[in-house]
């Protein structure tokens, strides 16, 4: 089971020595630079665990298809250009990663 905001700040204050009023401190200001960092369309490494970063996805062009139901031919919309976060893990987040055997006991 993931750890909630409340068990994260304890968990933090209780390996750091700090209060937990300081960790949820620091934990607002990491939050506020990664927004600040992907508002600006800038990659954001979190050491060697994640790298956030915002991605510009093109705009598709409307295009002929088939319904799969009834094999119909059909219009497929056009879609405008948007905008993507994209996360990916770093090496100390792959090399964290459980053998597949207690992966399996653990998520099935």
């Amino acid at each position: 089971m993931p750890l909630t905001q409340t068990q994260l700040v304890a968990h933090l204050a209780e390996e750091t020595e700090l209060s937990k009023a300081e960790v949820k401190n620091v934990l607002n200001a990491l939050e506020a630079t990664i927004l600040a960092q992907i508002g600006e369309a800038e990659k954001f490494k979190l050491g060697g665990l994640v790298q956030i970063e915002v991605k510009l996805k093109g705009a598709t062009k409307a295009r002929e298809g088939r319904n799969p139901a009834t094999g119909e031919a059909m219009t497929i919309a056009a879609k405008p250009a948007s905008v993507q976060l994209k996360a990916r893990p770093l090496a100390k987040a792959k090399n964290a990663l459980p053998t597949v055997q207690k992966a399996k006991k653990k998520l099935a």
